[in-house]
């Protein structure tokens, strides 16, 4: 296997499970439903379903930049709002999190391994930089989910 698709594959295990760090995302989302999605443990703090909506949009923009386009993104893309009104909806945008992820683990998995340390230009560092930095985001955000979780409030259903 060569780097890009070392990347590849631990983007996969911090989505899906067997990852040497903790919980993927997929573990640490289990049971959380649509309400504990919107609360806020924390005064001030993003809410899980922000934090998911969040990780979507930078899987799609991480794509993007790799497949060539130069995405901008606005502060209403960056942390969207959160709000679903239905339980079905809520998967979905789980759902989001899991189809976009395995999209970006495709496409850094296509990447030339021998472009990584090219630079990206606009002082923006090199392929590697960003391949790498999409993970640690990944699990960073994982890490803050699995503590917003153990901080929700429970409702029994």
């Amino acid at each position: 296997m060569n780097e890009s698709g070392r990347l590849a594959d631990q983007l996969n295990r911090a989505l899906n499970g067997e990852a040497w760090h903790g919980p993927s995302w997929r573990e640490v989302l289990d049971g959380v439903n649509a309400q504990a999605a919107v609360q806020r443990p924390v005064p001030n703090g993003h809410s899980i379903g922000e934090i998911v909506l969040h990780i979507v949009n930078w899987h799609d923009v991480v794509r993007r930049r790799i497949e060539g386009e130069t995405p901008d993104v606005t502060d209403d893309q960056d942390w969207p709002r959160a709000a679903f009104a239905s339980e079905t909806e809520w998967k979905a945008t789980t759902q989001r999190l899991f189809d976009t992820g395995r999209t970006l683990s495709d496409t850094i998995a296509r990447f030339p391994e021998e472009r990584l340390q090219e630079e990206r230009g606009n002082n923006a560092g090199t392929w590697y930089q960003l391949l790498i930095g999409i993970l640690q985001h990944d699990l960073y955000h994982a890490g803050q989910v699995g503590l917003l979780k153990k901080a929700a409030v429970t409702v029994p259903a």
